[in-house]
């Protein structure tokens, strides 16, 4: 039986890969982004590493969030919807904190 030996580095990227949960698009582990909304609110958030839960930071307060099976983020009455239609919105007690939103520079 033969083996194949592989260079330490290509053995650290294979765990590196498969160990590193993913961060939703848009977002940066550990720092805060603004979103900005086409009704012309914005609020921040930010990704835990892994991408397993949310911070948000909207005129109503302050969550961390986490992840449900559908892809949302939900907690302390807030939830962030990732894949609505025309981009990211923010829901607080059932009212909108923004729709459509996108990114800032």
């Amino acid at each position: 039986m033969r083996f194949a030996v592989l260079p330490i580095s290509t053995v650290a990227l294979l765990a590196a890969c498969a160990s590193a949960p993913s961060v939703p698009d848009g977002f940066v582990a550990g720092r805060f982004v603004t979103l900005n909304c086409a009704d012309g609110k914005s609020f921040q958030a930010r990704a835990a590493e892994g991408g397993k839960t949310i911070r948000v930071r909207s005129h109503q307060g302050a969550a961390e969030l986490e992840q449900q099976p559908d892809g949302r983020y939900v907690g302390d009455g807030y939830t962030l919807n990732l894949k609505a239609d025309g981009g990211i919105a923010l829901d607080h007690s059932g009212k909108s904190q923004g729709k459509a939103c996108k990114r800032g520079a």
